[in-house]
């Protein structure tokens, strides 16, 4: 029957063609628990009946066989696979085994290469012939042999499972350069695959060097499996040392009394690791290995108490303790609409980012940054969301802060470490998902070490927080269920890398409408009831905080004048014990006897129109401001003169107003020549107050046009713009403040560019109902409503009849030179 040809197996080495006449069929025995070499015995229990047949066969003729090596990891019913080089074979003896197997022992006389099998009944045939060693130059094996020889020494040296004989066994055979590589071979634990490449290695020059290679290889995992079981020895030693001391130490300390102390805190603190069902897995493996160390050291350590100094700040922190996400964003719409008084706008854009949060139970989008100046609300909006969304809220503050360990603590080696700002705060507050202000942002890092503000960043940005890395706990903790706010007072004063990760939200500043019903109803009820005054003891108009608001704070916020109402309350508190029953009136009258003197003088509109000086708006950090802007000519060479703390940009805005008046001289009746003739002085009051901006343009436009004009302005009229070289009014911001701080001082009438229009939709009722509003798109449109005639003066009237005087001269000399030239035609 004919073999299947997949069963062979090709050698992965060169084999040398052998001629037909060289072969003969020889039985195969398929070996898989080894590999044959020539010159070796081998014993093996065979159970296949094809193989018993094979054995039974040969040992009765006394005939070869060839043995090579199956790579087959299982058994399988069909034919087994076999290399192309194996071992011609004799049996050497056979004893019957259990069920019917044989317990046989061969031998190895010398390598075999198979051709081709050609059956596989009774048992598999194959033809073969006997391989040649390949020739080799002695010399070069004989180097070979002396490395193996001395792998080999080391190795029995090293390794105690192998013989001290085994050296001297190999020495026996150095005469024969291929019997002793396969003695070496077969000697030694390699791998049979790695055996079976050694087999198939006819030339024997390639045959040491994969034996070589085999050897050290043998000999690394030997030198490594000695250091293993050293160190393990060691280590096992220096343990039943301490054991035996520790043991020793407990039996001392049992008998002089002692209470044992640390092995109750150990114990104390692994229930404590039991029962914390919410500890992540990575910080109850750290905390265990602690609180093994703590049970070996002694109470009087310092190593002690820093251990256990770490193991209460581990085990107490809010791991995973958060509360419900779930809340009804109108009732999120009704609490900050009662607890903060501000523009509808804000109050959407929060609600926004609180309706994302809601419905995907986090937000990594950008943290918000309320943008405001001092008094304007911004810890109000912050404690607003929280209790809207049923949350803690702490505030913390990282003004003057320029170490990074002050935000990520200090590592333990150092002495006196702890964690940083937020894990202390979050121990503190005792849960994971409360709302966290970030105040005086403004004020952090002022040396602007960029490591400082990326450990900020990596604290509040919710793409990385969530697996934040204290120095000191040395394990994450995350800080993506805290919702985290900042604070800063201007757009200007956030660093650099925060900008991209800011959701930046403006707070504007209250005009004095919504100061005074802010003061009603939030600052005033929480004074009293912090004072202990009860709110039928206290009562003060409209009118009064009026004055406060106007003659004792400059502000666009609250904060002063909360402080001003908080010298009210003590003075009251003061005087209560004489007077108990008494009720107390705050008066415009009995207003300084609190306050003192007033501390500002508001602006007033001038009392009738005059030349050089118009009524400009201004928006500055307290609010808005009402800003007269003077001028002047005289005699000089055409030059700009300005004084007042002037920006830059307000400069140039000047000038740019200077050369458009100076553009537009015919229309306005200017003679061109005044421009060269005279210098104009352009003055801004309060100079000790730096001021920048383009807002002034028109106004500035406007007192130029009136000093070379000599046409008064309006004194009832206000206004702000900025002015382009071709005479555009562009818009402008803060138009609610300037508008009312126009109300305030009295001018009814304020001018504003036309693209502001729509930003007077927010002024109160009142405001709208009685100011009159203008809307330009030229400062043209500004000279006809806000100049005047001439007055005529006595220097005018002289100007006049001066320049009269000219003109009638002109004339009669004109007369004379058309007479003359008559008489000389004729």
């Amino acid at each position: 029957m004919d073999a299947p040809k997949q069963i062979l197996i090709r050698s992965q080495s060169r084999v040398p063609t052998i001629s037909a006449d060289k072969l003969s069929d020889y039985p195969v025995l398929p070996l898989m628990t080894g590999v044959l070499f020539p010159g070796m015995t081998f014993s093996i229990q065979v159970g296949r009946p094809e193989n018993v047949k094979l054995i039974e066969t040969c040992q009765q003729s006394g005939g070869r066989f060839v043995s090579s090596y199956s790579r087959a990891e299982v058994e399988t019913s069909g034919p087994q696979p076999i290399h192309q080089v194996g071992v011609f074979t004799e049996v050497r003896s056979v004893q019957a085994g259990a069920g019917g197997s044989l317990l046989v022992t061969i031998e190895g006389i010398s390598r075999a290469i198979l051709k081709d099998v050609v059956a596989t009944e009774p048992y598999i045939i194959a033809l073969a012939a006997e391989a040649e060693t390949a020739p080799f130059v002695s010399r070069i094996i004989r180097a070979r042999m002396d490395e193996v020889i001395a792998v080999v020494n080391e190795l029995t040296h090293l390794d105690p499972t192998y013989s001290p004989e085994l050296s001297n066994v190999i020495k026996m055979n150095v005469e024969d350069p291929s019997l002793f590589a396969d003695r070496v071979a077969a000697a030694f634990h390699f791998s049979l695959a790695s055996k079976q490449e050694l087999l198939e290695a006819l030339n024997l020059d390639f045959r040491f060097e994969r034996l070589l290679y085999y050897l050290n290889g043998e000999l690394d995992r030997v030198v490594t499996v000695l250091s293993v079981n050293r160190n393990t020895k060691q280590r096992i030693q220096d343990e039943q040392r301490k054991y035996y001391l520790r043991q020793q130490l407990h039996e001392i300390r049992r008998q002089l009394g002692e209470d044992f102390s640390e092995e109750k805190e150990a114990a104390r603190l692994r229930n404590m690791i039991k029962s914390s069902s919410h500890l992540p897995p990575e910080v109850v493996a750290r905390a265990k290995i602690e609180v093994d160390r703590l049970s070996q050291l002694s109470p009087a350590s310092a190593e002690y108490g820093a251990t256990k100094s770490y193991l209460d700040w581990i085990l107490n922190l809010p791991w995973g303790k958060s509360t419900s996400h779930d809340f009804q964003m109108a009732d999120v719409e009704k609490v900050l609409s009662s607890d903060y008084f501000g523009p509808v706008v804000l109050k959407e854009q929060i609600m926004q980012k609180l309706a994302v949060r809601r419905l995907a139970a986090g937000d990594e989008g950008p943290t918000l940054c309320l943008v405001g100046a001092p008094g304007t609300g911004k810890a109000s909006m912050a404690k607003a969301i929280a209790r809207a969304l049923g949350k803690e809220f702490v505030r913390i503050s990282v003004g003057g802060i320029t170490e990074v360990a002050e935000l990520k603590g200090s590592p333990r080696t150092y002495l006196g470490s702890y964690p940083g700002k937020i894990i202390r705060t979050l121990r503190e507050i005792g849960t994971c998902d409360a709302v966290v202000l970030i105040e005086d942002l403004d004020y952090f890092n002022i040396d602007n070490n960029s490591s400082v503000n990326m450990a900020l960043l990596e604290v509040i940005d919710s793409r990385r927080n969530a697996r934040f890395l204290d120095n000191y706990l040395g394990v994450p903790f995350d800080l993506s269920q805290l919702m985290f706010i900042c604070s800063v007072r201007t757009f200007e004063e956030i660093p650099e890398q925060f900008v991209p990760r800011l959701e930046l939200v403006e707070l504007p500043g209250y005009i004095e409408k919504e100061k005074i019903v802010i003061a009603k109803r939030y600052i005033i009820p929480n004074l009293l009831k912090k004072h202990g005054i009860a709110r039928h003891e206290f009562n003060i108009s409209d009118k009064v905080l009026a004055k406060i608001i106007n003659d004792y704070t400059q502000e666009a916020g609250l904060l002063g004048f909360s402080q001003q109402m908080e010298k009210i309350c003590r003075k009251i508190d003061l005087a209560k014990p004489e007077k108990p029953k008494s009720k107390w009136l705050i008066t415009e009258k009995n207003l300084e006897s609190f306050l003192g003197t007033s501390v500002f003088i508001p602006e007033k509109a001038e009392l009738k129109p005059e030349v050089g000086i118009s009524a400009g708006l201004a928006w500055t950090g307290a609010g808005g401001e009402l800003m007269f802007i003077e001028g002047l000519r005289m005699k000089g060479e055409g030059q700009i003169i300005t004084t007042g703390s002037l920006g830059e940009v307000m400069r140039e805005s000047i000038q740019a107003a200077h050369s458009y008046v100076r553009s537009k001289s015919d229309m306005l009746g200017i003679d061109a020549n005044d421009f060269r003739e005279f210098d104009i002085h352009i003055h801004f009051p309060s100079g000790a107050i730096p001021k920048d901006g383009p807002s002034a343009g028109i106004t500035v436009c406007l007192v130029i046009a009136s000093v070379m004009s000599d046409r008064p302005i309006r004194n009832d009229i206000a206004m702000t713009g900025e002015v382009t070289l071709r005479g555009k009014v562009l818009p402008v911001g803060g138009v609610k403040e300037k508008v009312s701080a126009a109300y305030r001082a009295g001018i009814k009438t304020v001018v504003l560019p036309k693209e502001n229009q729509k930003d007077i939709k927010d002024l109160p009722r009142d405001i709208l109902r009685h100011t009159e509003f203008h809307y330009i798109e030229r400062v043209d449109e500004l000279f006809k409503l806000c100049l005047q005639k001439p007055v005529p003066t006595t220097h005018s009237l002289k100007r006049i009849f001066v320049d009269e005087i000219k003109k009638a001269r002109r004339r009669k000399n004109h007369k004379r030179k058309y007479s003359r030239a008559a008489r000389s035609r004729r």
